[in-house]
């Protein structure tokens, strides 16, 4: 079954017949990458567990409106953001969190399998240059490269436009060229087109390390 149909059929038992499996089953399609972010804003794995299944609580407790949730995938992220903002609140004793409070994570081994041919040495130096972006663009390679996401669900999920996404992901090619610039061009190249292979026609556009 196709995995949008399957997650519907899901939803639809849960809100339809409180199902309990099928909620479980929801929560388990869903837990990993849901953590996984919630653990790039948060940075504690006790409290991301828990944000996530704030999330999941909240989607049973009110589970006869699920078939009215149009794209569950961006809802259930976006609850997550919300969430994982609401206990970065309560650390920091203030009232509001934003994107632009948050020192976003990110660890190397999170990258996709195309990258682990990478040795070690190369994968430390991706993962430094990649903690050196503004947290915004390091979200939004996140998202891009870790959770496939599409540009248009990004945006949707941090509450910006698909043309700053755009420029989050140009800026992180820039930034990634200026920090490897100690590498060979070629070797620069081949890491940054790994990196971005969605964006290849454009990283010679964005790429400017001079």
């Amino acid at each position: 079954m196709d995995n949008k149909l399957y997650i519907g059929h899901l939803c639809k038992k849960i809100s339809q017949n409180s199902d309990q499996q099928a909620f479980k089953e929801l929560y388990l399609a869903y837990f990993d990458r849901l953590y996984k972010f919630a653990l790039s804003i948060i940075h504690s794995a006790e409290f991301a567990e828990e944000a996530v299944n704030d999330v999941f609580l909240n989607i049973w407790q009110k589970r006869s409106s699920l078939k009215t949730i149009e794209n569950l995938n961006n809802y259930l992220f976006i609850s997550t953001k919300n969430t994982s903002f609401n206990y970065l609140s309560k650390f920091r004793k203030e009232r509001n969190t934003s994107l632009d409070d948050v020192l976003v994570r990110f660890e190397v081994d999170e990258l996709t399998p195309e990258t682990t041919f990478f040795t070690n040495e190369v994968r430390n130096e991706i993962e430094h240059a990649i903690n050196q972006l503004p947290p915004k663009t390091k979200l939004v390679f996140q998202m891009a490269k870790i959770e496939g996401l599409k540009y248009k669900e990004i945006a949707e999920i941090l509450d910006i436009s698909v043309n700053t996404i755009d420029n989050h992901i140009a800026t992180a090619i820039k930034k990634l060229g200026q920090s490897l610039k100690h590498f060979s061009i070629e070797d620069i190249n081949l890491i940054l087109f790994q990196l971005f292979a969605h964006k290849q026609k454009n990283i010679s556009k964005y790429r400017s390390i001079n």
